[in-house]
């Protein structure tokens, strides 16, 4: 079995120095063969991004542009995409993970012959590093570069195989039953690309994926997941890019419904619509992150008559809330009649609510009344 998976990652491997190496060979050819020298690659701007109705999601355009080695405004940024990439060929060669950070500090040297670094700032790396994933059309993942560290929690009827890198290249798998978890869950790795997490089976019925880690908790101590037949998951806040990759994966994998669980404010609505639609730094990763398919189950301004809340769990807007608002109100994919009526009424009622108001009518009213309850109404917002 452990051969197998050696084999999977060892081709997956192959196919991303293949593309590295066509890249840089083509790179080569143009300074043959041209006297200026360029890469071209997708525009990441906004003029780039477009909204796709029939797909349901953000995406970038098909505008492009030229990095001139030559040009002086162009030639640090162009040597920075190579350099960067020749770092990432070593990684993919030798089998093993890099942060962002460590990579940032791999090329921060002083270019030879200047006082000039190839870097100052991590941000320039890591632009290098989305360069190459828009033209070699490769995630970061799978050049072996994670973030920090993954944010996402899980837990439910799933069974899990994570492959972990080892130093002899063999990799050590480690099982996982997210029905026999602790109170912290699974930790969503932040590489979770099917090489790395595979997914072996799944009995749930549906994801719920829950903003806040502190009410997921709720969730995971109620035992939600056996009652209702669910893979309960948290990105503890706005999710990063591993566990919308995963909600995504369980959606199109296995063809769970998603539906979404954020406070009653315009953040809570952006992380979901980030969820579903993706968003627009990262529109050129929307087709392996965003879930076009998933719903908003709450909470909402509505839910606060609805379920005949307290007054004292109203939280008054301040003046970043009513701009947020008015940015998400002009959003195409929030034009639905339902989300403009919820913003209306946010903009009339002049408050906001947290996910933890739900305790006000008792310690689990979250999870055994007011999710039940909305889902056998079916009542989700598009």
């Amino acid at each position: 079995m452990n051969e197998k998976i050696i084999e999977e990652i060892r081709r997956k491997d192959k196919e991303v120095l293949k593309r590295l190496k066509e890249w840089a060979e083509s790179i080569l050819e143009k300074a043959e063969k041209e006297k200026d020298l360029y890469i071209e690659l997708p525009t990441r701007t906004l003029s780039n991004v477009i909204w796709d109705e029939e797909k349901g999601v953000i995406l970038m355009g098909e505008k492009l542009s030229r990095r001139y080695f030559l040009n002086i405004a162009h030639a640090k940024r162009f040597l920075q995409t190579v350099w960067v990439a020749s770092r990432i060929k070593e990684l993919v060669e030798e089998g093993i993970t890099s942060s962002l950070r460590d990579l940032y500090y791999t090329v921060k040297f002083t270019i030879p012959g200047t006082r000039e670094n190839l870097v100052d700032e991590q941000r320039e790396s890591d632009k290098a590093i989305e360069d190459l994933e828009t033209m070699l059309n490769v995630i970061r993942e799978e050049f072996h570069i994670m973030s920090q560290g993954g944010k996402g929690h899980l837990a439910g009827p799933i069974e899990i195989e994570e492959r972990v890198p080892s130093p002899d290249g063999k990799h050590r798998v480690t099982e996982v039953d997210g029905t026999m978890l602790g109170m912290g869950g699974w930790a969503i790795p932040p590489i979770v690309e099917p090489e790395r997490v595979h997914i072996k089976k799944v009995e749930a019925e549906f994801v719920l994926v829950i903003e806040k880690f502190a009410s997921w908790v709720r969730f995971h101590e109620d035992r939600f997941w056996d009652e209702y037949n669910a893979i309960i998951i948290t990105g503890g806040g706005q999710a990063d890019r591993a566990t919308r990759r995963l909600v995504h994966r369980l959606h199109y994998e296995f063809k769970l419904p998603v539906y979404v669980l954020t406070d009653a404010d315009p953040a809570g609505w952006y992380i979901y619509s980030v969820y579903k639609q993706g968003s627009i730094n990262l529109s050129y990763l929307s087709p392996q992150l965003a879930t076009p398919a998933a719903r908003f189950l709450g909470l909402t301004i509505s839910d606060y008559h609805e379920f005949k809340f307290p007054p004292t769990v109203k939280i008054k807007l301040k003046e970043w809330d009513i701009k947020r608002v008015n940015e998400l109100k002009n959003y195409p994919w929030f034009k639905k009649k339902e989300w403009q009526r919820e913003f209306e009424l946010l903009e009339k009622e002049q408050f906001k609510m947290e996910i933890e108001a739900a305790a006000s009518k008792h310690w689990r009213f979250i999870s055994k009344d007011y999710v039940p309850a909305k889902l056998e109404a079916k009542a989700f917002l598009p």
